[in-house]
């Protein structure tokens, strides 16, 4: 788990509630035991509910190109939409639905593709294993790579603060970077020369969004071209 995401973690209530956008894997269940949190999880994804479910998990499906996220307004201290963006035509409206039901006053954490993915091919082997050098590995992306930047306005937009808006970078993999590409290699791991790629370029980008307190149910959607906050050219 990623500084940013722990960072979400952390700052939850007591019993708080989690929503996971994209939740096969229940991978937000896996960090919350991780941290020590007792935590009320809830997950929606686009297929049936597999088995086993986690205990008191609420699981609901939904085609988030096509339908809104199945719960009610302002009910989850965190919402996590984690490589959920990069594979809808519609990324403005989903996250506008995760501002949707989230309570105000809580975080929304979204994590997505940066142009950085742009940099590499694609993987050249173990296809079977599934895993991604480049944006265009996954056939199921759709649009377009994220900048911090893009995701800072998008937070802008929907009318929330943006606390914060990063590539997920890590020095240490940078520096190591060469001897876990030899390691990875000699060992045939993917899962090791991925995590070690992703994290050395920054492969993904990620931003904490604040649902503001006077804020119920759903944003409007606004679109401006320089910030309403300060003049042209200050």
């Amino acid at each position: 788990m990623n500084s940013s995401l722990k960072r979400c973690f952390r700052a939850l209530p007591e019993e708080g509630t989690v929503l996971d956008v994209g939740c096969l894997g229940f991978r937000q269940v896996e960090h919350g035991r991780a941290l020590g949190l007792k935590l009320a999880h809830a997950g929606v994804d686009r297929l049936a509910a597999p088995e086993p479910l986690p205990p008191e998990f609420i699981y609901k499906r939904a085609d988030l190109e096509r339908e809104p996220i199945p719960f009610e307004d302002d009910r989850f201290d965190l919402v996590v939409a984690s490589h959920v963006i990069e594979h809808v035509r519609n990324p403005l409206d989903v996250v506008a639905e995760c501002v949707r039901v989230c309570r105000p006053g809580g975080r929304i954490y979204i994590e997505a593709p940066s142009e950085r993915s742009l940099w590499l091919p694609g993987m050249p082997w173990w296809h079977e294993d599934l895993r991604s050098l480049s944006f265009f590995d996954d056939p199921t992306h759709v649009g377009r790579p994220w900048t911090p930047q893009a995701l800072h306005r998008l937070a802008r937009y929907l009318g929330c603060e943006p606390e914060e808006a990063r590539h997920l970078t890590s020095y240490k993999l940078l520096v190591g970077l060469p001897f876990l590409v030899i390691g990875a290699l000699v060992k045939r791991r993917s899962d090791i020369l991925e995590w070690a790629v992703w994290g050395a370029i920054g492969w993904a980008a990620a931003a904490v969004i604040r649902k503001p307190p006077g804020l119920r149910g759903g944003p409007a959607v606004t679109y401006f071209t320089t910030s309403p906050d300060a003049g042209f050219g200050e």
